[in-house]
């Protein structure tokens, strides 16, 4: 499971105008927060709980994640609000973003459930167990309210909200944050409202914008896919490339496609089969020469070479140095 880095671009505009000391969040997690690319990222889901741990840790507060929730800007990433406005009612917008809601994350579950009991959107921010998630998930709940107000014009308005987490700080803290009452520890978190809202018409419906935004949300959760795919394919790759068998067959096997369709897909990825294990022999073996003492010859074997003349011909032309020149070079300046 992965996030999008629009997320945590979302927390860090958030920290960064409540005051929080960004640069030693970052540290502690090993970033360069200068020249951490936020939009282009998609990170794995567990490093969330690493993330809020070390923002509990730097900021002294247990509730961070309720604390930030009033500097946070209004989630505008990926193509869900264009699909929200040239839907033709507020209900209709909610269902047709959700089948997309995997651009911001994996993990995230939102569901629009309207029953005799009234309307409601349900949200799972992370099936993982890790306290500290409690966090994304209250800071999800309040974007969600955010951006249904903006999409309706400032007309929705929570009747009430269920959290799944416990309380930490006062109740009253929870209730100013929201608007509305609170509680806690539920099965799921929920936000009731208004089922007039539902048939909300929106002032910017367009028949002919929303095919073209479901277009691009489709194409945008295709090429999520085929990152997906390529991922699958270098661990692939970590288990096989010492064996001699690692061509594509094998590969597209374990990956559960038929050849002909694990080429098509990576070529409408702009990349190919070879060039991913060109690209993963290369990381593997700069990371070895790099990081260990192991000998060359290994490295050679490792990397999925049947000779050595072979590896050293390929290291030079990726590199322009032969593998003893970049092991040097490396262990001259340890930054390299």
């Amino acid at each position: 499971m992965r996030d999008s880095g629009q997320f945590l671009l979302v927390v860090h505009e958030a920290m960064v105008k409540a005051g929080l000391d960004v640069n030693a969040i970052y540290t502690r997690l090993g970033y360069d927060a200068e020249k951490l690319p936020l939009k282009e990222l998609r990170t794995p889901h567990q490093q969330q709980a690493l993330f809020w741990q070390v923002v509990e840790g730097v900021s002294g507060d247990p509730d961070i994640g309720l604390h930030l929730c009033p500097h946070l800007p209004l989630f505008r990433g990926e193509v869900l609000e264009y699909l929200m406005f040239s839907s033709p009612t507020f209900g209709e917008g909610i269902l047709r973003a959700l089948k997309y809601v995997r651009l911001v994350s994996d993990a995230l579950s939102v569901r629009l459930i309207h029953d005799a009991d009234g309307a409601r959107i349900g949200v799972i921010g992370s099936t993982l167990d890790a306290p500290q998630l409690r966090h994304t998930e209250i800071c999800v709940v309040y974007e969600l309210i955010q951006f249904a107000r903006s999409v309706t014009e400032g007309r929705f308005a929570p009747l009430r909200i269920k959290l799944r987490c416990s309380r930490r700080s006062p109740q009253t803290e929870y209730e100013t944050v929201f608007g509305c009452p609170v509680a806690f520890d539920g099965s799921e978190s929920e936000i009731w409202f208004d089922p007039a809202l539902l048939e909300y018409r929106s002032p910017r419906w367009d028949p002919d914008l929303l095919r073209l935004h479901e277009e691009f949300a489709q194409k945008r959760l295709s090429d999520l896919h085929r990152r997906d795919l390529i991922e699958k394919i270098r661990t692939v790759l970590s288990q096989r490339l010492e064996l001699e068998s690692c061509d594509l067959e094998d590969v597209a096997r374990e990956v559960g496609l038929p050849p002909r369709r694990l080429r098509f897909e990576l070529s409408r990825a702009g990349t190919s089969f070879s060039q991913i294990v060109a690209d993963f022999r290369y990381a593997l073996a700069r990371r070895l020469l790099a990081r260990t003492d192991e000998p060359i010859d290994n490295i050679v074997y490792l990397t999925g070479f049947s000779e050595p003349s072979t590896f050293y011909r390929a290291f030079k032309r990726w590199c322009g140095m032969t593998p003893v020149q970049y092991r040097e070079k490396h262990r001259q300046s340890p930054s390299a």
